[in-house]
């Protein structure tokens, strides 16, 4: 893999990398980004569910009291008919008898009053929690509204800063020996983004497999790129890292 100026390309293929590094953590962003706000929204939708939820409770508890209603009038309307009749008893034991079953109608419109009232209880609380419910809800909708307004900003921002990566990275490019820069290429996608790594003593930073005494002495003359035979990284000494572009 000799080159013109193999030190000049290392230090280009180590920028690169950086560069390619920053460009995946952008892209990255950008990915997650619309994730997390859907992420997000879905709290207040789940707290509207809840909301709407309280109401069909609310409501179904009316309709429960609607039909207790009915069935306290229903039993006045029989009351009534059977005062009627029981004015124009001809006996006594008629007139008692009549008395009787208007009583034990009353009796059990009392005890419908209270399930009523029961009922209308259950509905107060209801309510109490329904506006609990509601609270919670429109916080999380105004959060979920602030991300989403929060992310359109940021969003801008990365792509502005995508936009100057990849400028950056196609300068990068044209500035390197068409050989090495395919080698790259070809090693970084082969090695989930690891194409140049720092020689770590003897081994290899990337697979940590030893470097051979011959490669090691090539590396340090740094007249040629020196690969790992293990994994096929570019190999570099760790203190050209701080002079890559």
């Amino acid at each position: 893999m000799a080159t013109v100026d193999p030190k000049a390309t290392l230090l280009a293929l180590i920028g690169l990398q950086k560069l390619d590094h920053d460009i995946w953590r952008i892209r990255r962003r950008i990915a997650e980004g619309p994730l997390l706000v859907e992420r997000r929204a879905d709290r207040w939708r789940q707290e509207e569910a809840r909301v709407q939820q309280a109401h069909a409770s609310i409501l179904e508890i009316r309709k429960e009291i609607g039909l207790l209603e009915l069935e306290i009038k229903t039993r006045e309307g029989e009351i009534g008919k059977i005062q009627a009749a029981q004015g124009q008893s001809r006996t006594n034991e008629e007139f008692r008898a009549y008395n009787e079953h208007a009583n034990r109608l009353r009796k059990e419109n009392r005890a419908v009053e209270d399930r009523i009232l029961e009922h209308e209880e259950k509905v107060e609380n209801a309510r109490r929690e329904l506006a609990e419910l509601e609270r919670t809800r429109d916080a999380h909708k105004a959060e979920a509204d602030e991300n989403a307004a929060q992310w359109s900003r940021d969003e801008a921002e990365y792509r502005a800063e995508l936009d100057q990566l990849t400028a950056r990275r196609d300068e990068y490019a044209r500035s390197l020996p068409a050989g090495p820069l395919s080698t790259y290429e070809r090693v970084l996608k082969a090695r989930d983004g690891k194409a140049v790594v720092p020689a770590e003593g003897r081994m290899c930073g990337g697979c940590q497999m030893s470097i051979t005494p011959n490669d090691f002495t090539r590396l340090h003359r740094m007249n040629e790129l020196v690969a790992c035979r293990s994994c096929e990284r570019i190999l570099y000494l760790p203190e050209l890292s701080s002079a890559a572009r």
